[in-house]
């Protein structure tokens, strides 16, 4: 079977600025990518599927080149919402880019991966999917036609439950869903910004979130704001078969 390695929600910070929540984001990195270079130096793809920094810390992007420039397989970056775009491709100007957006598409052997750049046009925390995107989306859906489809984006098209985070996912998914819904061979969505593991079907395909490699949130059913959990950062190993996408979740120690 194939493996890639997915993480998520990073939320670096550049040096000499405070630690988000007093947590220390590069402590948590770097035992992380320790890790992964020792038990699964054999993935195909290490995916980080955005918020790679803190909002406002543009400078990090170059710690995070640092540390993946270590790494014995080839990653892929997406944006979140507290990304930004120019500073991002500053730094990794080998980021595929369409339309003027960080989205990409690689086909590995007879599987199909695409990435998303779900980043709002005017600043806030949900996720679009302008018609310029999409319309890229759907050529790219369409021309996998039956063969494993993996795709990633940092904000879920759909309701996880918690409405703090509900309220901040992606807009306009229908069209998205519709496209998914119409595809009859293995398709699974891989997504970040929740800060939390949670999976279920969306369009007739399943959906996984994962947790942040920073701190995560609480599953707070009723709540309108955001409560911190003490859930210790984890990432994700996927593997993937002719017939079959399957997600570990994988915790690591809360530094």
């Amino acid at each position: 079977m194939r493996k890639l390695v997915w993480l998520t929600d990073l939320h670096l910070v550049e040096q000499g600025r405070d630690w988000p929540h007093g947590i220390d984001p590069l402590a948590r990195l770097r035992y992380c990518l320790d890790e992964i270079r020792a038990l699964h130096s054999d993935a195909e793809r290490l995916v980080i599927s955005g918020d790679l920094i803190q909002i406002g810390n543009p400078g990090a992007y170059g710690i995070l080149r640092s540390e993946l420039d270590r790494m014995p397989m080839p990653y892929h970056l997406l944006t979140g919402n507290h990304d930004n775009r120019a500073a991002l491709l500053a730094s990794f100007p080998e980021l595929s880019s369409a339309e003027g957006f960080i989205q990409g598409v690689e086909d590995l052997g007879d599987m199909r991966l695409l990435y998303l750049d779900t980043l709002a046009a005017d600043g806030k925390h949900h996720g679009e999917l302008c018609p310029i995107r999409m319309r890229w989306v759907r050529e790219q859906i369409r021309s996998a036609d039956e063969r494993p489809l993996l795709i990633f984006l940092h904000h879920p098209p759909c309701d996880i439950g918690v409405p703090a985070l509900d309220r901040l996912r992606l807009f306009n998914s229908e069209e998205l869903g519709d496209l998914i819904r119409a595809r009859n061979g293995a398709t699974h969505l891989f997504c970040g910004h929740v800060h939390r593991n949670a999976s279920g079907l969306w369009a007739g395909h399943p959906f996984a979130t994962l947790k942040s490699l920073h701190v995560q949130f609480d599953l707070d059913v009723t709540g309108s704001g955001l409560t911190r959990s003490i859930e210790p950062p984890g990432y994700g190993i996927i593997f993937i078969g002719p017939n079959e996408i399957i997600l570990n979740y994988r915790d690591i120690p809360a530094l």
